[in-house]
């Protein structure tokens, strides 16, 4: 028998070509080139701006000698300690709440409308470099068994005093004539500058019942006291 066999030839399969990437022309080319010559160029730049840096410096210690004062003192004259004369040329500082004695000529014989008696009381800005504003109160001392101070003595008792101009005050000080209670409010005295000695000078009367105007006697008077303390206070000004 005889069979026919048809015949067709085989397709072949598609196939996708890559597509290549476009060659860039000799213009881009160039332009790359520039573009990375250029960045090089800055990179270079930043390098030797960064790189060429100088430096110095400059250190200050503040205060010659560090900050702080060589010490603020304020002191009075010395005293003997057991008589209160005063000891010249001798200085201390008398910072206790006792505080120090000092004597006055006279102050154990004064009787009503006799007179006067005073002390001159040296004092001093015992610092190197530091200005002084200084007062000067009256208080009395506490009572103990054998110095009581008599108030109705103490209301008959006057009280001045007085300072020479000092370096930073050019007029004198006079409180005039005042009882004590007036100066229970601290007098401001002269100031005085860094180191400088100046001298207060404390007068006390003892008035008689006619001049003070009490109800009391001068005879009651005998034999009384008071016992106060002149209290300076020093404080540092510029």
């Amino acid at each position: 028998m005889y069979s026919a066999h048809s015949t067709s030839t085989p397709t072949a399969p598609l196939q996708l070509l890559d597509t290549p990437p476009p060659v860039p022309t000799t213009q881009h080319r160039k332009g790359r080139k520039r573009a990375v010559i250029a960045l090089g160029s800055l990179v270079g730049v930043a390098i030797l701006v960064t790189s060429a840096v100088f430096t110095d410096f400059a250190n200050l210690n503040l205060g010659a000698s560090g900050i702080g004062t060589d010490g603020f003192n304020f002191q009075v004259v010395g005293t003997d300690p057991v008589t209160g004369a005063i000891i010249p040329d001798t200085w201390q500082e008398a910072n206790t709440p006792g505080g120090a004695p000092i004597a006055i000529a006279g102050a154990n014989s004064i009787f009503p409308g006799g007179p006067s008696i005073s002390v001159d009381i040296p004092i001093r800005n015992d610092s190197t470099n530091i200005n002084s504003a200084v007062t000067l109160g009256l208080i009395q001392l506490a009572d103990t068994p054998t110095d009581v101070t008599s108030a109705n003595y103490l209301a008959s008792l006057r009280f001045q005093v007085t300072q020479p101009a000092t370096s930073l005050n050019g007029s004198p000080i006079d409180s005039g004539v005042q009882s004590f209670s007036n100066f229970r409010t601290p007098l401001t005295l002269n100031r005085l500058g860094a180191g400088e000695e100046s001298s207060v000078r404390v007068t006390i009367t003892l008035l008689t019942q006619a001049d003070s105007g009490s109800t009391h006697t001068d005879n009651s008077l005998n034999g009384l006291r008071a016992f106060l303390q002149a209290n300076f206070n020093a404080t540092s000004i510029t």
